[in-house]
């Protein structure tokens, strides 16, 4: 074999070699893409606890969530005979966290209504009762149109809305006061419960090795961390101090890292599913204050365009 032919068939190989390469780094990439919705979201579609269960009056309400999306939740007016209704008590919007639906926070609708709030819960697409299959994108639309909805209702104040969000569900929160889908105003408050700084600080420093390698070939951010400094709402952090899946730390860093008026809540031997179960004095205790803290003349919030950064 002369030096030519064995140089070509060296190149061969080594072409060979790079697309076997190539096409196994393709193909871990789709691999990624196709998996990431499944192990980022669990969905829960059964409803087996609703307001009634509680004697609260509520309504069922479906919301226009994009094209052919759908999604579902229950509105619970405030009480009306509560000292605080119709004196500058903000409505409040709850985002859920991953593998639940709105079905467990039913009860939250006695404490928010009897303080003068209405509360609106809602589903993501694909939990609950709502259509759709849920994406980082498609919840972040959810959110803004739950958002958009509730300002909408008669009897609620548009500039008086809170929005609440515990874990997935504090970036679903967050997103609406630092980076909403359709450019509408933020929320008058945010309450970001068990919340962290993005996805991969989350895999990171939770140990989760396997998903934050993995991480590097999707395409979900839930990047908290680099809009914080957009956020001009009122904003509570809230973080037991024993959470087993988001470190404490995350949420004290996204709280550290928002600038302006915020406060951090710290509930003492809180983890991350139990707060409403077995911190529930605190957990509302501090919510509770914050709402307070809003009322009296309302502040006409700007539209995300207009706002600094």
């Amino acid at each position: 074999m002369n030096f030519e032919a064995g140089l070509a068939q060296g190149l061969r190989g080594i072409l060979s070699v790079a697309g076997l390469i190539v096409a196994g780094a393709l193909g871990l990439k789709v691999l990624a893409l196709v998996a990431e919705p499944r192990l980022t979201f669990m969905p829960v579609a059964g409803l087996p606890i609703t307001p009634a269960r509680f004697d609260l009056p509520y309504e069922d309400v479906f919301i226009e969530s994009g094209p052919d999306v759908r999604i579902h939740g229950w509105l619970i007016p405030a009480e009306s005979k509560a000292p605080a209704a119709g004196q500058g008590s903000p409505a409040i919007l709850f985002f859920h966290g991953n593998a639940e639906n709105i079905a467990p926070y039913a009860a939250l609708g006695r404490l928010a209504r009897e303080a003068g709030h209405a509360l609106l819960l809602v589903d993501y697409r694909g939990y609950g009762r709502s259509e759709g299959s849920p994406s980082e994108r498609g919840i972040y639309r959810d959110g803004a149109a739950a958002l958009r909805y509730l300002r909408a209702r008669d009897g609620i104040d548009p500039a008086r809305i809170v929005a609440w969000g515990r874990s997935i569900g504090s970036c679903v929160a967050f997103r609406l006061a630092a980076a909403p889908e359709d450019g509408q105003a933020p929320p008058a408050g945010l309450v970001l419960e068990s919340t962290f700084t993005s996805a991969r600080a989350l895999l990171r420093e939770g140990g989760y090795w396997p998903l934050y390698a993995l991480s590097f070939l999707g395409t979900y951010r839930f990047d908290q961390a680099s809009l914080a400094h957009r956020v001009t709402a009122p904003t509570l952090v809230v973080h037991g101090t024993n959470d087993e899946v988001v470190p404490f730390s995350l949420g004290r860093d996204l709280h550290d890292r928002i600038p302006g008026r915020r406060a951090f809540l710290a509930i003492e031997g809180g983890g991350h599913n139990d707060l409403m179960a077995l911190h529930l004095d605190a957990l509302w205790g501090g919510v509770r204050s914050f709402l307070e803290s809003l009322e009296g003349p309302a502040e006409r919030p700007a539209a995300a365009h207009d706002q600094p950064g």
